[in-house]
């Protein structure tokens, strides 16, 4: 093998392994940014929520995650001060 050859696979090497990386940086940068609008997401439902409700969850991802959501609104009891 003469040099030439030798720099070129280690360049075709160095370049694959770069390429790897920088899909997985990408891949996880992606998942990162879905999470943090879901974890929007649910916030801003729990902002809408009146005190005295009860929130359930119900999602399910592509990847078989599951989150339920259901929202009860409790009335509250009053109490009979007419004696």
């Amino acid at each position: 093998m003469d040099t030439t050859t030798v720099a070129i696979t280690i360049g075709s090497v160095i370049s694959t392994k770069a390429f790897a990386l920088w899909r997985l940086w990408l891949r996880l940068r992606w998942r990162s940014r879905r999470e943090q609008d879901r974890q929007d997401y649910l916030l801003g439902i729990a902002e809408k929520v009146a005190a005295g409700s009860r929130v359930e969850l119900d999602d399910q991802d592509r990847d078989g995650h599951r989150l339920r959501v259901s929202i009860f609104h409790v009335e509250a009891h009053k109490e009979d001060t007419a004696g």
